[in-house]
């Protein structure tokens, strides 16, 4: 896009990322977004912040930029509809690219837990050590007695 830092406006607040971390955005922009079909168009200015951020999305449009759209959201259609002066204007998500995003999403959340490694068990004193299973003696439920 020809963008530089130097466009950013200061951010001066934090936000909370994907997977509920703290983000300091590394600044917020304004530019002006088209959305149309072949039957028109809708032009607005939107303010983005701009994070650092691994996501399988490039933007995600919020609450005040569907607002100020006019638009209305079908997520089981993957449809989104807004007016225009000559009409309404259907955009028409594509289910394979949706699926994919959700994925690339999810592994990211998934990549980002805390791979914690088991524990020995250690035996305390008044503590009784019950077998599960008959077959498997490496079942244990270790009981207060």
């Amino acid at each position: 896009m020809g963008l530089k830092e130097t466009n950013l406006t200061r951010a001066k607040t934090t936000m909370l990322g994907f997977s509920g971390e703290r983000v300091q955005p590394l600044g917020f922009i304004t530019l002006p977004v088209s959305l149309g079909d072949g039957n028109g168009y809708a032009m607005n200015m939107v303010n983005f912040a701009i994070i650092r951020a691994k996501s399988g999305y490039n933007a995600i449009f919020g609450r005040t930029t569907l607002n100020s759209f006019g638009m209305v959201i079908s997520t089981p259609h993957l449809c989104a509809k807004f007016p225009i002066f000559s009409g309404v204007v259907t955009i028409r998500g594509d289910a394979r690219q949706a699926t994919r995003c959700f994925q690339i999403a999810a592994q990211l959340v998934v990549d980002q837990l805390d791979s914690r490694e088991s524990q020995p068990v250690v035996l305390q004193e008044g503590v009784v050590n019950v077998t599960l299973g008959r077959e498997d003696s490496s079942k244990l439920v270790n009981i207060s007695s």
